[in-house]
């Protein structure tokens, strides 16, 4: 399944991209009625040709132009930049690519019709996520902590759970996929999900967020507990560490709450609820904080002003992060690129969608008078950053909470 096929064969447009295109060619229509009529009164000069695969609408009169039949196109000595208004937009682009016509180059569909597009590849989209949940594990197939795979099958979706645990972090190496389990430690799965490796952590650590450096062959795990990353062996023995501050040793009881890590190039990257280490304090000045990974030593503090933050990660080369409670998704200079109604937490990318968990929000009380809209649901969310539309998987709330996310179809 390859779920950014449509958007790479038929590319976004707008009016001013369509001027841009056929500035030094004339412009046809593909398809005729309604459409056609609202893309004319777009354009900058009108169309010379009208195109339709309706035998019922060759030589009908449009706008003072005569519906051809499509065979014309190829008789054509320069051929018009061909802007489709259809519907049935995806089978006039394959048509039209038939005849030797490139996608953007020779044609695109309409941007009256990009709406329509928007909600035909939602509807359509086809895919599998796997999904990890803390809560305490369970006996029920649709309740507790594990890992759930969630199958998209265009408007339908569903979901089993394929591992009982308390897991947190997801993450893939080498095609392999690795979760953080409170009681296992890390565990390397199989494609059927079986355990086929795994490694303790110091007992009271509570791994929570998981990395892996392969230049190295190290794996960095962040210990709510400990306040520090441990930087662990391919045998999961510890080799080095990171305290988030003097307060990792001064205090007894945690004070950073940190969550999540990545690794990228000489840099460990960590998310956690309090900078200063005050979050019992009712001081939330959430963080993404940066080490050096050889010296150990804090770089600095890259992202702030967050609000119990989660699943910091590197996608398409923007550092990006779940503000949880406030429900955002922050990339781009850490600016709101999304926003959502739950506890905001589990984040993947296939390339052309976020695929954000929500989870049920324990804390709302927090939320009054900063959210409008406080979600008691759990659910994936798919969203597309570009067009700020989304589509809801809901999830039984017997699940409860939703940690990582991983698509498994990239």
């Amino acid at each position: 399944m390859t779920p950014n096929t449509a958007r790479s064969v038929l590319p976004f447009s707008d009016f001013q991209e369509v001027s841009k295109r056929a500035q030094m060619r004339s412009i046809a229509l593909f398809g005729g009625s309604e459409i056609a009529a609202k893309t004319r009164r777009k354009l900058r000069k009108p169309p010379v040709h009208i195109f339709d695969n309706s035998p019922n609408m060759w030589g009908h009169v449009e706008d003072e132009i005569t519906i051809e039949k499509p065979d014309v196109i190829s008789s054509l000595g320069d051929v018009p930049y061909i802007l489709i208004c259809t519907t049935s937009f995806a089978e006039v682009a394959a048509q039209l690519e038939a005849m030797g016509l490139q996608p953007r180059e020779d044609f695109m569909v309409s941007p009256i019709l990009n709406d329509l597009r928007v909600i035909s590849e939602f509807d359509s989209l086809e895919t599998t996520v796997l999904l990890s949940s803390g809560a305490p594990p369970l006996d029920s197939p649709n309740a507790g902590g594990g890992l759930y795979e969630v199958t998209v099958t265009g408007a339908n979706h569903a979901y089993k759970k394929v591992y009982s645990g308390s897991c947190h972090s997801l993450i893939r190496i080498d095609g392999t996929i690795h979760a953080m389990d409170d009681c296992q430690g890390i565990i390397a799965f199989d494609d059927d999900f079986k355990v086929i490796r795994s490694g303790k952590i110091p007992q009271g650590s509570r791994g929570h967020g998981l990395s892996y450096d392969p230049k190295s062959a190290t794996f960095f795990v962040a210990c709510s507990y400990l306040d520090k990353v441990l930087r662990l062996d391919g045998e999961f023995k510890v080799v080095q560490e990171y305290a988030m501050s003097s307060k990792a040793h001064g205090e007894e009881v945690p004070a950073h709450h940190i969550n999540d890590c990545m690794v990228h190039g000489n840099s460990l990257f960590v998310s956690m609820f309090s900078e200063t280490g005050n979050w019992k304090r009712d001081i939330f000045d959430g963080v993404v904080v940066e080490f050096d990974l050889n010296s150990g030593k804090k770089n600095g503090t890259p992202i702030r002003n967050l609000w119990m933050p989660h699943n910091i990660s590197l996608i398409d080369g923007s550092l990006t992060v779940c503000d949880s409670l406030r429900g955002g998704l922050l990339r781009n200079n850490s600016q709101v690129v999304g926003s959502f109604p739950g506890f905001t937490r589990g984040l993947d990318h296939d390339g052309v969608y976020f695929y954000v968990g929500q989870s049920r929000n324990r804390n709302f009380s927090k939320n009054i008078g900063i959210s409008n809209n406080i979600s008691l649901d759990t659910s994936i969310v798919v969203f597309d950053e570009v067009t700020k539309v989304s589509r809801t998987l809901h999830l039984p709330n017997a699940i409860s909470e939703v940690h990582g996310i991983l698509c498994l179809d990239q």
